[in-house]
């Protein structure tokens, strides 16, 4: 195997650098901004990979205005640098399954991405009340077919166990109510198709990006399943009350449903005898507060268990701020 030249090496080092940078490990708090201008000095270096970290950066708009065409552009010259994975998402943003594997050079890339329509690739999903009380609704089509698949492919090999966080010690430890396997995509790991749910997903409901915790890919084998519970952060907790004062309380879930060749899986809501289940792409969201913005006890909820195939799901979590860098 040839090694790589000492520029893309140099290159390597500065990505592991500012992937600290930009989510705290270095410092304690994260810095963006030096962080963007050493991916930049990859990016010259021929890193694809670093180009693909500045898109991210310029579509969710960190330490800067969110700038799709922008982040598209950034893409395209990742994809002309042969990275590999910014060819397959140009495929997937520009619905042309006859891509896939193809080796067109920094003009070819070029081209997809002037080709790509924006404004049809950002337009909202339409949103369809199902329920008042609490709010709950239904978008058809959030995600595409080829983005359900891609999404798959990117989370499930780092897909573990399912936590939560006590915060009697501290640590993330398993759950016995949830047995599902699960991945984040933080900001080192998500890429434009996944930034894209959560901007369609902003645009048809005004949830900002910036709002959107780092979403998880989900996995549900048959018998696994994350039985009744709440996702808003309950205030009469003292133990909670740190992360409220950080984070603000966890006003909204979105989930989106990347498969339906499955049986059984339903997203049940056992107050108000209500069940969804999604076609491939569909997206379920709901309110996890009143209009007043108090803990809505009718919103228990569980991810009931397939009982053939596998489910397949990407939850956001919103909260009612601003989120930091993870």
């Amino acid at each position: 195997m040839p090694h790589p030249s000492p520029s893309l090496a140099a290159a390597v080092e500065k990505i592991r650098i500012a992937d600290d940078l930009l989510v705290g490990r270095v410092g304690g708090a994260p810095n963006p901004e030096t962080a963007t201008r050493l991916y930049a000095e990859a990016v010259g270096q021929g890193s694809g990979e670093a180009a693909v970290r500045l898109a991210v950066i310029a579509a969710k708009g960190i330490a800067c205005e969110s700038s799709w065409p922008d982040a598209l552009d950034l893409l395209a010259q990742a994809a002309g640098l042969s990275f590999v994975p910014a060819q397959r998402q140009l495929a997937i943003l520009s619905g042309r399954r006859d891509l896939a594997g193809n080796q067109g050079g920094e003009k070819f890339w070029r081209k997809v991405r002037q080709d790509i329509d924006l404004e049809s690739l950002l337009s909202a999903p339409a949103v369809e009340t199902v329920s008042s009380a609490p709010a709950i609704m239904v978008m058809r089509g959030l995600a595409s077919p080829a983005a359900c698949r891609w999404i798959i492919t990117r989370g499930r090999q780092r897909l573990s166990r399912a936590t939560v966080f006590d915060f009697g010690t501290g640590q993330w430890v398993p759950d016995p109510i949830r047995t599902g396997l699960a991945a984040p995509f933080g900001v080192l790991d998500t890429d434009l198709v996944v930034v894209l749910t959560q901007e369609r997903l902003a645009r048809a409901t005004g949830l900002m990006v910036h709002q959107q915790e780092a979403p998880f890919l989900l996995s549900y084998e048959p018998g696994q399943e994350y039985r009744a519970h709440f996702d808003f952060i309950n205030p009469a907790i003292p133990a909670f009350k740190s992360q409220l004062e950080l984070m603000g309380q966890r006003v909204a879930t979105c989930l989106t449903y990347l498969n339906d060749d499955y049986e059984g899986g339903e997203t049940d809501f056992p107050k108000i005898g209500y069940r969804f289940r999604g076609n491939t792409g569909d997206a379920l969201l709901f309110a996890n507060v009143t209009h007043g913005r108090a803990p809505d006890p009718s919103t228990l909820h569980a991810g009931r268990p397939p009982v053939r195939g596998t489910k397949w799901a990407l939850s956001q979590w919103v909260r009612d701020r601003i989120q930091t860098i993870v």
